[in-house]
């Protein structure tokens, strides 16, 4: 059984052996070994993150607070390249519990070691979160790059990844040919490390039956004033997945963007029960954007709506198209299930100002609107965005974000409206908030 301890320091000792074609004087072996790729060009980075998440509601239950607090350290490992072709790294992190409430687990910080959500399941934990071997053949111009192990997949086909104390993980097999500015990106994964979680897990569907693999494919399309993305994937015989996201820069100030997001029942996902189900056969997302940046300040607005129709309930867009495993998904729209349920239209802006050099300040606004029962239901939420980025030298490795945040919902069961005796939907405010203030040491 894995004994889970809030702290723990770390011996990392890494011999690196390797063959020559011509066998170097023994007199200089040192040198020799030190200026070979596979070392000269490895980093070593430890990288501290303390994280505090906070939220007050009482959508589903009587009013409830979620809270979680704590610190992380990672420690990354990147090799470089041994004869120009294979390398390996590794990351590692150590969290420390620093305080927790009931209900902490939604704040997917800390593990729960336990069931149900009582305060006292709040536990630190150690991980490998990424081991893999990498393999390099060509350059940027026309290369291949692959790995194989426990790796972090950031927006790659229609996986990603989600960054609290640590990163979510995958265990498996990725690759990406470039040509330019072209791209083709696949991956097969078997299994998954949650971001506040130790242990490795199997991808379930939403009934707990597990899905033995994912795999995905994409094709990219970038250059400075257009980035163009289609792929496709599949959570085996449970959801396939369509992910399309384009942004382009008629002007240097003016970005246009677009993203479309598709999901299609599969066989595992048909045989479960309704209540289970997000949508009954088909669900998808389109969303569109507009900012304009100029040096010291940005505005950007977007436009979504969504269709996920289900016969029993309300539906909604999945982000995720299996359990423990991250979906891609860019639209600004990004807040959970919220704004993207079956006929929801969501109006969202951000508006950014740098006061001084490495200081901005941020109001983010969100509205959503859609018809239930008769029942036009209306959620929102106005965001406080802070953030620090010192240009000093002595900490430009030092980032301080905030967000502070009133929002208004619904009391609901299973995301669908509770309606009161008159058939009204019932509102349901919250407050939100989280710091984070990150501090990354280059060690080598």
């Amino acid at each position: 059984m894995r004994k889970l301890i809030e702290f723990s320091g770390a011996v990392f000792i890494l011999s690196v052996g390797c063959a020559s074609a011509a066998e170097p004087p023994s007199s200089s072996f040192d040198e020799w070994l030190t200026e070979t790729p596979f070392v000269s060009h490895s980093q070593l980075s430890l990288n501290a993150r303390n994280y505090w998440k906070y939220l007050k509601e009482n959508e589903s239950q009587p009013k409830e607070v979620h809270s979680a607090w704590g610190q992380a350290f990672t420690l990354d490992y990147r090799s470089g390249y041994l004869f120009d072709v294979i390398g390996f790294d590794a990351s590692y992190t150590g969290v420390i519990k620093l305080g927790a409430s009931d209900y902490f687990s939604t704040r997917a910080l800390l593990y729960n070691d336990g069931a149900g959500f009582d305060k006292s399941n709040a536990r630190g934990y150690n991980k490998f979160g990424q081991r893999y071997v990498k393999l390099k053949l060509g350059d940027d111009s026309l290369g291949l790059n692959a790995k194989a192990g426990w790796q972090v997949l950031k927006n790659y086909g229609v996986l990603t990844a989600s960054h609290r104390l640590s990163q979510n993980s995958y265990a498996g097999y990725s690759a990406t040919l470039r040509a330019g500015s072209w791209s083709v990106d696949g991956a097969w994964v078997t299994s998954g490390i949650n971001r506040d979680s130790p242990n490795k897990t199997d991808f379930l569907t939403a009934d707990k039956q597990p899905i033995a693999s994912i795999y995905t494919v994409g094709t990219n399309w970038k250059t400075r004033d257009l980035s163009l993305s289609l792929n496709v994937g599949e959570a085996e015989d449970y959801l396939a997945r369509q992910v399309l996201e384009m942004a382009w820069r008629p002007a240097p100030q003016l970005t246009l963007g677009s993203q479309i997001y598709a999901t299609r029942a599969l066989g595992k996902y048909d045989e479960m029960s309704d209540s289970r189900k997000a949508f009954d056969d088909n669900a998808s997302h389109y969303a569109a954007d507009i900012k304009w940046q100029e040096s010291d300040w940005s505005l950007k607005f977007g436009l979504a709506w969504t269709d996920a129709h289900k016969k029993s309930g309300l539906g909604y867009y999945e982000r995720h198209i299996a359990k423990n495993m991250r979906g891609r998904f860019n639209a600004m729209t990004s807040s959970g299930a919220d704004y993207m349920r079956d006929g929801e239209v969501a109006l969202t802006t951000l508006g950014e100002y740098q006061f001084i050099k490495g200081v901005t300040t941020g109001l983010q606004v969100n509205y959503g609107q859609f018809h239930f029962s008769n029942n036009t239901v209306r959620t929102g939420e106005v965001n406080l965005i802070n953030r620090w980025a010192p240009v000093d030298g002595r900490f430009k490795n030092l980032s301080v974000f905030s967000m502070f945040g009133y929002g208004w919902s619904y009391k609901q069961d299973n995301k669908t409206p509770r309606l009161n005796d008159d058939g009204h939907y019932q509102r349901s405010p919250n407050l939100s908030a989280e710091i984070v203030i990150d501090y990354k040491f280059n060690l080598l």
